[in-house]
């Protein structure tokens, strides 16, 4: 009797083994059968690249570092049910790139220090070029030197676009990274200078602890520093290009 009992006791747990594996068995396929379907759809077959370009200078506008807090570039695809924009940053050089696009019809629109809006259309088809044109509040020329003694001494000047706008501060700073701006991580040290159209600056680097505590990494990065002039304007801030420096 015992006996009887032991051997209905296995054959009810190999049913439950097998149906157990059953069950594991079909969420496999459906798994796979669902990842076959992600992986079928269509990869984004083209891009864009362009350049941000001042309407009166052609020259490109300097924009904020292209991080969380960059200018936003969005791309708005036309003639289609899609309602969310593909939204990425700027470079702070002016560029910008976004290399995984799908080909279709889009509005470009540049959400940055500009008098105005700043948009445009094209057909983005394979990589594509397509450059945008405006007018930044202020222009700002700067030019930096360094003595053998590592003071580093800014000129600057700041054009208003407009007479009629209120020039409200003028900040220069140094980093040890390329990317220079005036958020916190991204800038070594900044001054403010006041409202006067033009002037001069100095940072002595030797007694700047800031530049003692990062010297390891500016002489990893063959003893480079980085220098940028910033204006707010109206409330709205451009900024000078990122000159490059070689400490002693």
């Amino acid at each position: 009797m015992a006996t009887k009992i032991l051997e209905t006791f296995k054959i009810i747990r190999g049913m439950k083994y097998l149906k157990k594996m059953s069950v594991l068995i079909v969420f496999a396929l459906l798994a796979s059968s669902c990842k076959n379907e992600i992986d079928n759809y269509p990869a984004p077959d083209g891009g864009i690249i362009g350049t941000v370009y001042d309407m009166d200078t052609n020259q490109p506008i300097p924009l904020p570092v292209g991080g969380g807090s960059g200018t936003m570039v969005s791309l708005f695809e036309q003639k289609t049910n899609a309602t969310a924009s593909i939204d990425f940053r700027a470079n702070q050089d002016g560029t910008f790139v976004n290399s995984k696009v799908f080909n279709g019809y889009y509005r470009v629109y540049v959400n940055g220090p500009f008098v105005g809006v700043c948009e445009g259309f094209t057909t983005i088809k394979g990589q594509t070029q397509f450059d945008l044109r405006a007018i930044p509040f202020s222009r700002i020329s700067a030019e930096a030197s360094i003595s053998e003694d590592n003071k580093v001494s800014i000129n600057y000047q700041v054009e208003k676009a407009d007479a009629t706008f209120t020039l409200n501060e003028i900040s220069v700073m140094w980093n040890f990274a390329p990317g220079v701006d005036v958020n916190s991580s991204n800038y070594a040290a900044i001054n403010a200078k006041g409202t006067q159209p033009n002037g001069t600056h100095m940072f002595d680097l030797l007694t700047s602890k800031i530049f003692a505590e990062n010297h390891y990494k500016i002489q990893a990065n063959h003893n480079k520093i980085y220098i940028r002039v910033a204006a707010k304007v109206n409330n709205v801030i451009n900024y000078s290009k990122v000159l490059e420096l070689i400490v002693h």
